[in-house]
């Protein structure tokens, strides 16, 4: 048994990650915070708590973080990097050919480091210790941006100090029974040669890089501390809870070597770091390390390769490109969302199957085609003439599952109803009211989603939101939307293109079933529905005509080539973890290249990550 009082060990704990968040110099920027997204996270002033924790999720800069009473000063990666490097070959389907030259300076994202989302922290560890986060230590929700938990502005503040400390200790705890093969030592007392051993080789994976001397040093002695009146264990278990609490496996960092200039290049480690986050989530695989080491990752080439190597590796590529599909068109909310049982007596009863039904189809679309970076595209996301349902849901749309089947399986719509992801239970029940359905939440979805034209806000436009209409016996909820916003012409300016949309759906109640009659409580409104609509020219959307329902709305939105462009900038935006004005240029860029890309731009969700991980966008980023 250690003897050790918590007090010097938790001392001696707070000493190190002083000490190991100097690791991250200059990581706070200089200025505030970008305001153009209001989802994006709090301050990146570099505030902080005891404990040593950094506490940034901003770009580089010049001004230091105050970590647990001092400075982070010093440097382990740097903060600039030369501009020669990786000139990338032909790549993919599309044959593109990407250069340093093809982005200027300016267009690029800028040198940071960036927070580990939750979901990641939870990948990161299962992957590298081969236990989940305990149940009982939670983590708070992450900040995002443009809906996307992927966001630079992460930080940690006192609260999430805590609450990593707390899941460290647990987390420690756990893998101790997993020691001899997480920590083998050929000694049976354990020895300091040992977990010097196990320093670097796990600190590698876990850093996603070699340690400095320091970094080894500083560990080892924090070894010593614990297993001198302990054990091995003892020692190796106060190394785990330090290093899940550093900076080097909190934080993905984009900094370069520190080579200077204005054009900073991504070191080996960052660019297989940064790759690997992308598409699975977790910390590099040992070939995908390997790879960097070797050069692999400076060449275009090499990157698209090892991308779709990763993305054939299994369940953590899948579950992290369905996560930034559903944060797309904020999918990730279907468990979260309540309905008024009086009013959806059987909505609880499928809310797991119609989050299933979301996964099971993103998933059959992007991962399941015979030629993936040709197929699974956005088009086929929204213009589908079938889903994936399980035996609850069979009986929740009215459909029948094939012969045979268990679980989720492949079904065709035999109705004119249904077509694609917009038409799916999870969607009309999250863009809805607790007790009827939601034209307006439904309109500025798809306004902001797909087509990207957001409405103004009410705020925005200056104006009063009136009172919602409350059900009645008499009107439809079409028509009682339409009056109130007929009555209120400030409000027409941006309703019309919101209702245009919205009210497509109406042949659909607030929970996903069909209702050719509307059934609205408390009035037991028998009403037939209205869920035609005209979308004029001088609307100035993507997309015009007359539509009868929602089905032909998703058939021409699945066709549009500004909403496959539209997907593509949310796509970056999850991608490169950052939206608004101050990456505008960088956006741009993107969406230049990924034009350029034949095998992209018909909407391929594959080839539209591969065109982002082969451009300099990718690869290089511009000093502050």
């Amino acid at each position: 048994m250690m003897v050790l009082t918590m007090m010097s060990i938790g001392a001696r704990l707070a000493v190190y990650l002083g000490l190991a968040s100097a690791a991250l110099v200059g990581c706070s920027p200089g200025g505030a915070p970008d305001t153009e997204d209001a989802g994006k996270g709090g301050s990146s002033d570099g505030s902080g708590a005891s404990g040593g924790t950094t506490a940034t999720g901003g770009r580089a800069g010049s001004s230091s973080a105050n970590v647990g009473g001092g400075q982070t000063a010093g440097s382990g990666s740097g903060s600039a990097g030369s501009g020669s490097g990786a000139t990338g070959g032909s790549v993919g389907t599309g044959g593109t050919s990407t250069t340093p030259g093809d982005v200027p300076t300016d267009a690029l994202l800028p040198a940071r480091v960036r927070r580990l989302t939750t979901a990641e922290y939870a990948a990161s560890v299962q992957r590298l210790l081969g236990v989940p986060v305990p149940e009982g230590v939670s983590l708070p929700p992450d900040t995002r941006q443009d809906g996307f938990t992927r966001n630079e502005s992460q930080r940690v503040d006192p609260v999430l100090v805590k609450q990593l400390d707390a899941s460290a200790q647990s987390l420690a705890a756990a893998a101790k029974t997993r020691f001899t093969e997480l920590a083998p030592c050929g000694d049976a007392a354990g020895s300091e040669a040992c977990a010097r051993t196990f320093v670097e080789t796990f600190g590698r994976s876990a850093y996603r890089r070699p340690l400095t001397d320091d970094e080894v040093s500083d560990l080892v002695a924090l070894y010593g501390l614990a297993a001198a009146d302990g054990t091995y264990a003892d020692g190796v278990e106060l190394v785990l809870r330090a290093m899940l609490q550093s900076p080097g496996f909190l934080y993905v960092t984009e900094l370069g070597d520190g080579s200077g200039g204005d054009r900073i290049k991504l070191t080996a480690h960052e660019l297989a770091s940064s790759l690997s986050y992308l598409v699975t989530a977790q910390p590099p695989d040992d070939a995908l390390m390997a790879a960097a080491e070797s050069g692999a990752l400076d060449t275009a080439q090499g990157r698209a390769d090892e991308t779709l190597r990763l993305l054939g590796t299994g369940d953590a590529a899948r579950t992290s490109v369905l996560r930034q599909l559903r944060e797309w068109l904020g999918l990730d909310r279907t468990l979260d969302t309540g309905k008024d049982t009086t009013v959806y007596t059987k909505f609880n009863d499928v809310r797991t199957s119609l989050d299933g039904e979301t996964s099971a189809f993103l998933s059959a679309i992007a991962f399941d085609g015979s030629a993936p970076r040709s197929e699974g595209s956005v088009g086929e996301v929204l213009g589908a003439n079938w889903t994936m349902i399980d035996q609850p849901l069979a009986d929740y749309y009215g459909m029948t599952l094939p012969p045979g089947a268990n679980g989720f399986a492949r079904v065709e719509y035999k109705d004119a109803y249904r077509r694609g992801i917009l038409n799916q239970g999870a969607f009309l029940s999250i863009y809805a009211h607790a007790s009827e359905s939601s034209p307006v939440l439904r309109g500025v979805s798809v306004l902001k989603r797909l087509l990207c034209s957001p409405p103004q806000t009410p705020a925005e436009a200056g104006v009063d939101i009136p009172p919602s209409p409350q059900p009645n016996a008499t009107n439809t909820t079409r028509e009682r939307f339409e009056t109130l916003h007929g009555q209120a012409p400030l409000c027409q300016g941006c309703h019309v293109s919101i209702d245009a949309m919205g009210f497509t759906f109406e042949n659909f109640d607030g929970a996903g079933q069909l209702r050719p009659l509307e059934n609205g409580k408390p009035s037991e409104n028998h009403k037939a529905v209205d869920s035609t609509t005209s979308v004029p020219a001088d609307m100035g959307l993507a997309i015009t005509g007359d539509f009868a329902n929602s089905a032909e709305l998703a058939e021409a939105l699945s066709q549009s080539p500004e909403v496959r462009a539209c997907f593509a900038r949310h796509l970056f935006r999850s991608i490169a973890a950052e939206s608004g004005a101050a990456v505008k240029k960088s956006e741009d860029a993107y969406i230049e290249a990924w034009r350029a890309n034949p095998a992209a731009e018909p909407g391929s969700i594959v080839e539209s990550i591969v065109t982002f991980v082969t451009s300099p966008l990718f690869a290089y980023r511009r000093a502050q």
